[in-house]
């Protein structure tokens, strides 16, 4: 049984790893679900993996 189902079109979600942070993403409509602290980790990745300007 999946632990979340997708509020927008009931799918089961499907656990992602991006940057090393797990989060859940429905893949019908790829929406995704985070807990709390997984969007500021997913930023502070992304910061990290940018270019030099």
């Amino acid at each position: 049984m999946p632990l979340l189902l997708c509020p927008n079109d009931n799918s089961s979600m499907t656990t992602v790893d991006r940057a090393g942070v797990q989060f859940d993403m429905c893949p019908t409509c790829r929406g995704v679900w985070l807990d709390r602290g997984e969007l500021e980790k997913l930023l502070a990745a992304a910061v990290d993996d940018a270019p030099a300007a």
